[in-house]
């Protein structure tokens, strides 16, 4: 009897610990999102970034980013040096939602020959939750004359580290 319960007791500690490692996302190509799978509750921000992979030209990106205000705060998102012609526009996201435009102004095209094109920066306020979700909704990107892509995209689900 006691040898049943103590496999049992085994078994049962080696499914929890299988269950809280922490998985590895990898982009497809093409793609865009979000491959982390954590974040640091502790640290005053992190900014976490947003790769983007494909082999099409991109003029433009629209989406609209939703969060639970809640559990963090999103800033407005910022390129990375490798697409400086390039502006984006975002509304508020005080509740959540936050509506993102990135243009060329002079009708450059994205540089994604890093796949890394922006970064988005998140204060976590609720440590005690279990993650923070950031999803990105109507997500469209444009490329000449007017041409759209269907390009998959890869939410963020992150687990909240104390």
């Amino acid at each position: 009897m006691r040898l049943k319960i103590s496999l049992l007791v085994t078994l049962l500690l080696f499914f929890l610990s299988c269950s809280q490692e922490v998985q590895t996302v990898e982009l497809s190509n093409p793609g865009f999102g979000i491959t982390a799978s954590s974040i640091d509750a502790a640290a005053e921000g992190v900014d976490i970034p947003v790769l983007m992979k494909t082999d099409d030209i991109i003029k433009g990106i629209q989406f609209t980013l939703t969060w639970d205000p809640g559990v963090g705060q999103v800033i407005k998102p910022t390129l990375t040096a490798a697409n400086p012609g390039f502006t984006i526009s975002s509304s508020e996201g005080g509740r959540g939602e936050m509506k993102v435009l990135i243009f060329s102004m002079t009708g450059a095209v994205f540089n994604t020959t890093d796949p890394a094109i922006m970064t988005i920066p998140v204060r976590i306020i609720n440590p005690d939750a279990p993650d923070f979700t950031l999803a990105f909704n109507n997500a469209i990107f444009a490329g000449p004359s007017a041409t759209a892509y269907e390009i998959p995209v890869l939410h963020a689900k992150l687990k909240i580290n104390r």
